[in-house]
């Protein structure tokens, strides 16, 4: 039905960004919110029929968002679809058992993610309600490009920082923590090899001991592509 509510749960800008004007083009209503806490504070007075939110999420997690929402009376009947990406099945399970009703893995597919929702809210629907065309992807809208060049030129920047600092005092934890957002990020603007990048790079990361030469590489692989990527950018219209 058009007008569902949806509340997109995110700590990254641009994949709120991007996430509500998918679904908008698909004639949802849309809320966003940047921390499970924000969440928790619109449903005191909105009763969305489904939310999106990522596991990973600064203060309270998306997993125990889910447990707060699902543990409450007036909220448990509320979807909830996970947003992570799953790098194994007890990850998934791990989101099942906390109360949510399914996961979307990352990075988003930007033409599915419109039917997926509608899967989701059509288990709401007795009989199951027919699901409306989809409109065309927004990949090439206009209206995406500045969240491009945005997205692509902060994390050059930030990666060539990290690249030429390896060598002196380096925190891996800030720079894990970009690299993971780039994956959903990178994904949902249409850069899937970027994505496959920045999920090596977080891998590089998170390894313990870090092995300086692995980061190396995955660091430069990601600037190599940061570079084809922003080169293409400057080129359009």
């Amino acid at each position: 039905m058009a007008g569902e509510l949806i509340l997109i749960v995110d700590d990254t800008p641009v994949n709120l960004k991007l996430t509500r004007i998918l679904l908008a083009n698909q004639a949802y209503e849309v809320l966003t919110a940047s921390t499970a806490e924000e969440a928790l504070e619109l449903l005191r007075t909105k009763h969305p029929r489904l939310i999106l939110t990522d596991i990973q999420l600064p203060g309270i997690d998306g997993l125990e968002l889910a447990r707060r929402i699902k543990s409450a009376q007036d909220t448990r009947d509320i979807l909830i679809v996970a947003l992570a990406a799953f790098s194994s099945p007890s990850e998934e399970e791990d989101a099942l058992n906390s109360g949510c009703d399914g996961c979307i893995a990352k990075p988003i597919d930007t033409y599915t993610l419109g039917s997926r929702v509608r899967e989701f809210l059509d288990r709401l629907d007795h009989p199951p309600s027919i699901a409306p065309p989809g409109n065309p992807p927004l990949q090439s809208d206009s209206a995406l490009q500045p969240l491009r060049g945005h997205f692509l030129d902060e994390a050059h920047t930030l990666a060539r920082q990290w690249r030429f600092g390896l060598d002196g005092e380096f925190d891996p934890e800030p720079a894990a923590q970009a690299a993971h957002q780039w994956i959903g990020a990178a994904g949902l603007l249409g850069f899937p090899v970027l994505s496959e990048r920045a999920r090596s790079l977080e891998a590089a990361l998170r390894a313990r001991p870090i092995d300086i030469g692995e980061l190396r590489e995955a660091l430069d692989a990601l600037l190599l592509v940061l570079a084809a990527h922003l080169a293409e950018q400057k080129q359009r219209p």
